[in-house]
Parts: structure tokens; C-alpha cells; sequence
């Protein structure tokens, strides 16, 4: 990844920047609620593997930033949400679309009573985002 972030350096303009977007933390919620309300139910499963991933990305942000390749400008969270209408259409979504990530069918079972308990309620899981700006630093 430090490969990565250093060949970038060569392909941006003079005044360009490197966004670097991408999970603020491995693990998303799964939230049920309304525009009043809304309580966490549970969080995915994730494997080591992701973890691995999500903290070798750090690293390499860290030493790129350390050897001042690049330097932050700006730093930005932010909650991305994805709608689902029943519990066993989010479980049936990560399954397909994420890798080392799933729902656990105690959070399942939990989120679908979550949501038969709760009229009007609507499921979502909310993944924390960061959104960096980078200039790089010849």
C-alpha cells in the first residue's frame, strides 16, 4: 500500500490531491428507528482478516504521512447509511456484497423482532467513513 501512495504522488498535478476514502472503523451497526429515535441492535461479524486490512491501510497512511510523502489537510467523518426493509434482506445483502463480514443470526432474529415491536420503524447499517484530503509533498 505505501507502493501505492507513492506511485500516486507521480500521477497528480502540481496542485492536485489524493482523496483517500475508505472505513473510519471495521465495524458498521445495525440500527433500527425512526426520524425521533433510533437504537443500535447490533453490530456485523467481522473476521480477522478485515481487521487486518482495515489496520494495514492505517499503517500505510501512517508512514507516508511519517516519511512527509503527503500531508493531511483535512480529515472528515461521516455516517453512510444502507436501507434495508427486513432483517433478512441486510443479512442476505452483506453475504453477497461483503467480504470476512457478516450478520450473525442472533442479530437477525434480534433485528426482525427489533422491527415487528417497533410500527413504523425503519433498518439501517450505519458505517462511520473517513474522508481524507492529501497533498502531496515533493
Amino acid at each position: 500500500m505505501v507502493d501505492a501512495l507513492c506511485r500516486t504522488r507521480g500521477w497528480l498535478k502540481p496542485d492536485g490531491r489524493l482523496i483517500d476514502l475508505r472505513p473510519a472503523h471495521t465495524i458498521p451497526d445495525v440500527v433500527i428507528g425512526s426520524d425521533e429515535r433510533a437504537t443500535v441492535v447490533g453490530v456485523l461479524v467481522v473476521e480477522a482478516e478485515r481487521h487486518e486490512r482495515h489496520a494495514a491501510a492505517d499503517n500505510a497512511l501512517d508512514d507516508v504521512l511519517r516519511r512527509q510523502l503527503f500531508a493531511l489537510e483535512e480529515l472528515r467523518e461521516f455516517a453512510f447509511l444502507r436501507h434495508a426493509d427486513t432483517a433478512e434482506e441486510l443479512r442476505d445483502y452483506i453475504a453477497e456484497r461483503w467480504k470476512q463480514t457478516r450478520l450473525d443470526d442472533t442479530t437477525c432474529v434480534r433485528t426482525a423482532a427489533a422491527l415487528r415491536d417497533q410500527a413504523g420503524a425503519r433498518l439501517w447499517l450505519r458505517e462511520r467513513v473517513a474522508m481524507r484530503r492529501l497533498r502531496p509533498l515533493h
